[in-house]
């Protein structure tokens, strides 16, 4: 008898805890915004402090050589880089300086990378809506921090902030090495302004995993979307009675 009533006990603890994780994720699309999940075509301008709308965000006075600009140890992570992220994008496809590697991709995979996030395809900036629907993942004109900034032109951020009134988004940069500007890559983070013509073209948005371990679920959400917006702590907790 014990062991049907501990039997029991297991398979009701099991539909609660699929149940309360099946909410979590119709809330999370409802967020998000499946409808419109398309790769707009648009090609918009390229974010700088030139450009109307745009201008420097709080989180670095200026555009740095270096990775002043960056979040969630970015700099300490290249110094023994690891995982998909640098094996995809790391190695010979940045561009380098004298503080190290620079590329817009590779800082959007490590961030990625760092949630619990883990890419089964690699792409050029200019390609990354077309191959993250492809793939699964909801892609449309709706800003979320955590979401990743993507223009045609060949360019991914990721988006820090959002508001009624602009995005803050930050990345890094390959830079060409006979430029005068900042040569070898820098970083950057710019306030773009709703009705900028430098707005994105897409924001894609990739579901982050779930670790469960007996009956506690965390979920990784450390650099990421929607939990960061709602809650000042990095990591939620659910606990199944």
């Amino acid at each position: 008898m014990g062991d049907l009533t501990w039997g029991y006990a297991l398979v009701r603890t099991s539909v609660i805890l699929t149940l309360i994780l099946t909410l979590i994720a119709g809330w999370q699309l409802s967020h998000v915004g499946v409808a419109g999940a398309d790769v707009s075509p648009t090609y918009h301008e390229l974010p700088w402090t030139g450009e109307a709308g745009v201008s420097q965000s709080a989180r670095c006075a200026s555009i740095s050589p270096g990775y002043a600009c960056t979040d969630g140890g970015y700099a300490s992570w290249l110094a023994h880089p690891s995982g998909w992220a640098w094996s995809d994008y790391g190695g010979s496809y940045p561009s380098h300086n004298s503080y190290g590697p620079h590329n817009c991709t590779l800082y959007v995979a490590f961030l990625l990378q760092q949630s619990g996030v883990t890419l089964s395809w690699s792409a050029n900036a200019t390609d990354w809506a077309v191959e993250a629907v492809s793939n699964g993942a909801v892609v449309n004109p709706t800003p979320a921090v955590g979401s990743v900034a993507q223009w045609n032109s060949g360019h991914v951020a990721f988006v820090d902030a959002v508001t009624a009134h602009y995005i803050s988004i930050t990345s890094d940069n390959f830079q060409p090495y006979d430029v005068e500007t900042m040569p070898g890559g820098f970083s950057d983070s710019f306030n773009i302004a709703r009705n900028s013509p430098a707005m994105p073209d897409n924001f894609i948005h990739f579901a982050r995993p779930w670790h469960c371990s007996s009956i506690f679920c965390t979920q990784a959400l450390a650099t990421t979307s929607l939990f960061k917006a709602n809650s000042p702590h990095a990591v939620k907790h659910l606990f199944v009675h």
